[in-house]
């Protein structure tokens, strides 16, 4: 059995360059398959110190399984959303911002359509990176927020994409990230409400697939003591529902920790609720009603094939990862 560490702010993985104070604000924006993130913060000894956060579900990439193209609508609110904030950036006086796009832009046929659009209709540039620089800016994230155990893995299930990052200490040793996400999976998978017994089967077999696809290039790495990590959309709802909050509050769910028997029941239960009911479960997000289902089977899928009895969330990951990157280059030229 895998042991767990509490998360505690440390001082040491992030370079020397980046400990000191800067008054200047930055910002981060996510353009993710699922959800819109923006980041406003400074650093504060090594670490990030927010000023604003805001995420949005728009569901950029809700139409890339059927056409493999950014639909109207999901772009429509994804502009929407960004005019805000580039409206916040501005009320904040960010000095300087990196715009990230993940799963859906590195594969729609339209991507070029769709970073016109937002640069004219919103003012920001988005540079689409790869999933292997997305899995590096997360483990940036991820590990400047916790004292860094001898070894963490760390789980980023996303909307279109998967990312796996195994770190020993601060030092990011293997990353490996797979195009299959939730908005994917349950758009893929799921027809019913709520899922008949043979859809979740499929999900399951399509979890397990995703699952052992990751887990081969990891269970050589672990140790008895590796503590596993699950940040981002997933791992932060499920974390905020089995603390049954009312609003989101990053400060418990950070460092929040679900063992995998609780993970089964809670399963379990959201998997026989319709979604009228399901979107009533104190925690869950709406707008994730069904994407919970898929995340929640590819967490515990995970988790079983590693033989880990404990997930640890973290509410830092990609932004926190791009402003500290963000931060030392810039000042690297100054």
């Amino acid at each position: 059995m895998r042991t767990v560490c509490i998360f505690r702010i440390f001082y040491h993985s992030v370079p020397p360059i980046l400990r000191y104070n800067c008054a200047m604000s930055s910002a981060a924006l996510d353009i993710g398959s699922n959800t819109l993130r923006l980041l406003i913060g400074t650093l504060q000894g090594g670490s990030v110190e927010p000023l604003l956060y805001e995420r949005d579900i728009t569901r950029l990439g809700g139409e890339m399984g059927r056409t493999g193209r950014v639909g109207e609508k999901g772009l429509a609110l994804s502009l929407e959303v960004l005019k805000k904030y580039r409206s916040l950036m501005e009320a904040h006086g960010v000095a300087r911002y990196r715009a990230v796009g993940t799963s859906a832009l590195r594969e729609a046929a339209n991507r070029a359509e769709v970073l016109r659009m937002v640069k004219e209709t919103a003012g920001i540039d988005i540079e689409v990176v790869s999933g292997e620089e997305e899995a590096e800016l997360t483990a940036l994230g991820v590990t400047s927020s916790l004292r860094t155990p001898r070894s963490v893995l760390i789980a980023d299930i996303g909307g279109g994409s998967t990312e796996m990052m195994f770190c020993r200490g601060p030092e990011l040793v293997k990353r490996v990230t797979v195009p299959a996400g939730v908005v994917k999976m349950a758009e893929g998978f799921i027809r019913s409400d709520p899922p008949r017994p043979g859809e979740l089967a499929a999900l399951d077999e399509e979890a397990a697939r995703v699952a052992r696809n990751l887990a081969r290039h990891f269970k050589d790495l672990l140790l008895p003591e590796t503590v596993f990590v699950g940040t981002a959309g997933t791992a932060t709802t499920l974390a905020a529902m089995d603390l049954a909050l009312e609003e989101y509050n990053r400060e418990k769910v950070h460092g929040h920790e679900i063992s995998l028997e609780r993970l089964r029941r809670m399963s379990t239960r959201l998997a026989s609720l319709p979604l009228a009911e399901r979107v009533r479960v104190k925690g869950l997000e709406p707008g994730r009603e069904d994407l919970i289902i898929p995340g929640i089977l590819l967490t515990i899928t995970v988790m079983e094939m590693l033989n880990f009895r404990r997930v640890v969330i973290s509410d830092h990951g990609l932004l926190q990862g791009v402003l500290l990157r963000l931060e030392y280059a810039s000042h690297k030229l100054s």
